[in-house]
């Protein structure tokens, strides 16, 4: 992740419509697993920490974060976030009832490596929810300050997920903000500087954003939706281990 941008990370978490729609998402996709609760939570790629609150109503949470730049000091859950890569030998042993890696296997450039070793971490019966962004075609000059190295469609999440286990669910989120992506790429296709993606906007376009994503959600999470700015994956690691 671009240094600026990851120093501006936990604020635009916790402030900007985008991440607090998709925290909002996700609380929910959870909650529909109807999982036995309090589980293990591992959190991969969780910055400093900014979705542990959330994610604390499903169980106790721990998380890993290789940067160790963007977990701040006296941050109270520091204790609790791992920094060695997935696949280290320090996890070997440990599961997990939950892990969610949360717009995180894009910057990975062994995806499916990565997706093998948080599998491996999961309890039976435990689950993985991913977040990616969606489409290749919507590749922007924000990917690139993210270092992203790929993004995805619903068919290639399930590919990278169904060698693993059970896949509940696939599908694409922030349906409208598909074409708000193009229109924002093609803008910087044609002007010398670029469209700020990540900047908190005034305090009533931000709630505005943050309303019409949640109720988009709410309305057409049941739907096959072909399109969106992101993509949604759920797996269940099946209850035998050597069937996996």
């Amino acid at each position: 992740m671009n240094e600026n941008y990851g120093a501006e990370y936990a604020s635009l978490y916790a402030e900007h419509w985008w991440w607090m729609s998709r925290e909002s998402m996700i609380v929910d996709i959870i909650r529909r697993l109807n999982m036995p609760v309090p589980t293990t939570v591992l959190d991969v790629g969780c910055g400093d920490a900014v979705a542990f609150p959330a994610l604390s109503q499903f169980g106790k949470v721990v998380g890993i974060e290789i940067d160790r730049s963007l977990v701040s000091e006296g941050n109270p859950y520091a204790k609790d976030i791992h920094h060695e890569p997935l696949g280290d030998p320090v996890y070997r042993g440990k599961q997990f009832g939950l892990i969610t890696a949360l717009d995180v296997i894009e910057h990975i450039e062994d995806d499916r490596q990565a997706v093998a070793d948080m599998v491996h971490m999961l309890l039976p019966g435990g689950m993985l929810v991913v977040t990616v962004p969606a489409f290749m075609s919507l590749w922007d000059k924000h990917d690139v300050i993210n270092h992203h190295f790929r993004r995805y469609t619903s068919r290639e999440v399930l590919d990278l997920l169904s060698p693993h286990g059970d896949v509940l669910q696939v599908g694409y989120l922030f349906h409208s903000l598909y074409f708000l992506k193009r229109l924002v790429k093609l803008i910087n296709v044609f002007r010398p500087g670029s469209v700020v993606q990540h900047a908190v906007p005034a305090g009533f376009v931000n709630r505005f954003m943050r309303r019409v994503c949640v109720q988009e959600y709410r309305w057409c999470h049941r739907l096959s939706v072909p399109f969106g700015s992101s993509v949604v994956g759920v797996l269940r690691r099946r209850a035998v281990f050597g069937e996996i």
